[in-house]
């Protein structure tokens, strides 16, 4: 008989308040462009990228920031 292989513990995203298997799901995760352009649906990886995106592209300021996982509102 083989040896069982023992489970790591899962790791834990606090800014979205998920857990993920393994450290290099996490990782994936937190390089992933979570939030969406309206306009062009460009994504980006942070809420300041993204107003900065449709400041200087579309001429807009935005008062919502939509993530893919979340809304933030300001």
């Amino acid at each position: 008989m083989g040896k069982k292989k023992k489970r790591a513990a899962k790791v834990f995203c606090y800014y979205y308040e998920r857990e993920f298997e393994d450290e290099k799901i996490l990782l994936q995760h937190q390089k992933a462009k979570h939030f969406k352009c309206h306009v062009c649906n460009k994504k980006l990886s942070t809420a300041f990228s993204m107003a900065i995106h449709i400041l200087q592209v579309h001429k807009e300021t935005v008062s919502k920031y939509y993530c893919l996982s979340f809304a933030f509102f300001f």
